[in-house]
């Protein structure tokens, strides 16, 4: 086992260049400690180990653990995996985390092993499933979806000033980016970044992707608006209980 806050620091050292933009609250949920050990990974796609260059930023948007291991497999070649799971855990959550605690738990060994620098570009972690629909009533679950919003993310300017020119997002199953993603590719590509977007599912890759405007995009009140349907955790991040009465008046959502 390891503390919480021993994995967090390895996965966010001090120093390092992108580490105020990783997120504790998955680790500070987690019991108190994660466990090191875990089944054996199942095998890296080749395209996710040769994408990029020291001038490139990651944004790996995978399901969970494979995430995790596609940051694994980045950080073996000069990347910063930067976790920015911000749901918690639960009792009967609508999201399951046990497998992506233990996931980061056990990779903090070789993560620590790499001794990678503290300028190291960065590869940004998204947990695909954020958004999932549940099916069913969500009375009494731990409703722990989430979004992303532009301030999670560096802007253009501190990413260029780290020289980064070019952004590259991972994901499967869909030729365009999330939609809460979209948000902050978009404001990159305003500025200049390249963007570039890799289908696992297909191996499709768009060389020059061109992010189109997503709803209420730098409307003052998108963040307040479009989190409404999310609940948010007293620790920080998402995740809290969906009482009995208000999910049987709501329909499960209440902001």
């Amino acid at each position: 086992m390891i503390s919480s806050e021993d994995c967090f620091s390895v996965w966010a050292p001090e120093g390092a260049a992108w580490t105020e933009w990783a997120k504790p609250v998955l680790f500070l949920t987690a019991a108190g400690s994660l466990p090191t050990d875990r089944p054996e990974a199942s095998a890296v796609d080749p395209r996710i180990v040769s994408v990029g260059s020291g001038q490139s930023a990651v944004v790996v948007d995978l399901p969970g653990v494979e995430a995790i291991d596609a940051g694994l497999a980045l950080a073996a070649r000069g990347y910063r995996p930067v976790p920015l799971f911000n749901g918690t855990q639960g009792p009967s959550p609508v999201i399951d985390l046990d497998a992506v605690v233990a996931a980061l738990g056990a990779a903090a060994d070789r993560l620590k092993a790499l001794s990678l620098g503290s300028d190291a570009p960065p590869a940004f972690l998204l947990d695909a499933r954020r958004t999932t629909t549940p099916g069913g009533d969500l009375a009494g679950r731990y409703d722990n979806r989430w979004m992303v919003l532009p301030q999670d993310f560096p802007s253009f300017a501190r990413l260029g000033s780290r020289g980064i020119r070019e952004c590259v997002v991972l994901q499967r199953g869909s030729p365009t980016p999330a939609e809460d993603l979209c948000h902050v590719l978009l404001r990159w590509q305003q500025g200049g970044l390249r963007l570039r977007l890799i289908d696992l599912a297909t191996g499709r890759e768009e060389t020059d992707l061109r992010v189109r405007e997503p709803s209420w995009f730098r409307r003052a009140w998108y963040a307040a608006i479009t989190v409404m349907g999310f609940r948010r955790s007293y620790v920080g991040g998402f995740g809290s209980a969906v009482p009995q009465q208000t999910a049987s008046r709501h329909g499960g959502f209440y902001g």
